[in-house]
């Protein structure tokens, strides 16, 4: 089958399976890391598209990146900006992405999910 592209429903359930895998200590016989996550990302129940281990994991590390780079907004907004809430941080942080890198950060859910781990 012919790849297409990710929806924002598929990155979701992606990195919720990631995070599922990741904080939950594989039994005997479940098999590695990214084949836990595909099977968690089928159970999520997003598209079917018959993304591979392969594709979840590249698809994974795309996310990934962009996330890292947020959090580096963010935490130069929440360096800079006493008193802010959360939300109004984000904000700024969001702002400054788009300004710099030239398009939007379109990974909020998946950053909040991950920023943990990044």
């Amino acid at each position: 089958m012919a790849s297409s592209s990710w929806t924002e429903v598929e990155d979701i359930a992606l990195v919720e399976a990631w995070e599922e895998v990741y904080t939950n200590p594989p039994r005997r016989g479940q098999g590695g890391l990214w084949v836990r996550v595909q099977h968690y990302f089928a159970q999520l129940g997003g598209p079917d598209h018959g993304r591979t281990v392969d594709a979840l994991s590249s698809r994974f590390r795309v996310i990934r990146l962009e996330c890292k780079k947020f959090e580096g907004y963010y935490k130069s907004a929440e360096d800079s900006s006493q008193g802010l809430s959360e939300e109004d941080i984000k904000a700024v942080a969001l702002i400054n992405f788009r300004h710099d890198e030239g398009h939007d950060f379109e990974n909020v859910d998946q950053w909040e999910t991950i920023r943990v781990w990044i």
